[in-house]
């Protein structure tokens, strides 16, 4: 009997530490509604991932929602009306909304308060790691390896088995990779088929009429002349260079690079006056054949050259409207860190 009663004893120890029915009903809640809702909207900034961990908060394991940061607990189980985390996603206070980028629906904002009432049940029991931060060092060491950054090299000009293709120093690279690779080049095209992709390519523009007309007759009278061909060829590429569409279409990709815009984007969208200056400005540069080493000078410091590049038609000093190049990109609107000038310092 003695024996039995231990049994037994022992037996309803063991059930009393499984979890309940109940337990399980709030653990599957919080995996379905809870979980994906953290992970989307508060670990960016509230986890071991983080690039910046924000109040000293960590929600992505038990304790630390628990815990809370440099104010108090984000959550306290049974009472929502005691929990920073349902103040700050019901924006019920200017100086605690989260997430910052918006108010989540509201059908979110009450699964997050019913988890709340349910005790906040939470799985994670364990600290996530971080990832060791990486030195300064290595990254500088990783980033030297870019090829970008590699010292030019002279390289020997490849014999392809078919030299007569083209006697072009980079023709013969292409041709030389092509035979490694089982390919052969097409066959040359057709004078109406050049002259469309080459002022596309070039102007981004197709050719009139009138081009292509003098430019398909003066081929047709060099066709049995390979020198003739490629002078009137020479002749197209020269016209296409020197037109002012030349810069309109290639400054585009600089536009590019420095995410041009006239205006700021974001919700408020303000006007950056004057951005046409700086955008006809690179149109100028472009179609006057500025030299790359001093175009890039002029966006980092063009205010402050000794010898800055005068336009005589324009009449104006072109080198410090170069470091427009600096306004452009992200501007906060906001100071939500009390630190209005630190978007326009970086």
């Amino acid at each position: 009997m003695k024996r039995f009663f231990a049994i037994l004893i022992g037996s309803l120890a063991a059930l009393a530490n499984l979890p309940s029915r109940g337990d399980d009903v709030g653990m599957e809640f919080f995996e379905k509604k809870v979980r994906p809702v953290l992970a989307a909207h508060c670990y960016e900034c509230h986890s071991a991932e983080a690039k910046k961990l924000g109040g000293n908060l960590l929600l992505d394991h038990r304790d630390g929602i628990r815990k809370g940061g440099d104010t108090d607990a984000a959550v306290t189980p049974g009472a929502p009306e005691r929990s920073l985390l349902l103040t700050a996603v019901r924006y019920q206070d200017d100086s605690l909304k989260m997430p910052p980028k918006g108010k989540l629906p509201a059908a979110v904002i009450a699964d997050l308060e019913t988890w709340v009432k349910m005790g906040a049940p939470d799985p994670r029991d364990q600290r996530p790691e971080s990832k060791p931060a990486v030195s300064w060092e290595e990254t500088f060491r990783r980033r030297a390896g870019w090829w970008s950054l590699q010292p030019v090299q002279k390289r020997a000009i490849p014999q392809p088995t078919n030299s007569t293709w083209s006697s072009h120093p980079v023709d013969r690279f292409i041709r030389y990779a092509q035979e490694g690779n089982g390919l052969a080049p097409v066959s040359a095209a057709d004078p109406r088929t050049l002259i469309r992709r080459l002022s596309l390519v070039l102007t981004g523009l197709p050719p009139s009429p009138e081009q292509v007309a003098t430019f398909v007759k003066e081929c047709e009278t060099g066709a049995q002349a390979g020198p003739s061909r490629q002078a009137s060829l020479e002749k197209l590429v020269d016209a296409l260079l020197a037109s002012p569409q030349f810069g309109e279409r290639w400054a585009r990709h600089w536009l590019d690079v420095v995410r041009f815009s006239e205006t700021h984007g974001n919700e408020w969208n303000y006007e950056v006056h004057h951005a046409w200056r700086y955008r006809d400005y690179l149109i100028r540069a472009y179609n006057s054949d500025v030299p790359y080493d001093r175009f890039v000078r002029e966006q980092i410091a063009g205010d402050l050259l000794a010898a800055p590049r005068w336009n005589g038609v324009e009449q104006i000093n072109e080198s410090p409207i170069g470091t427009g190049f600096y306004r452009f990109g992200e501007v906060n609107h906001d100071d939500c860190i009390g630190l209005r000038q630190i978007g326009y310092d970086l």
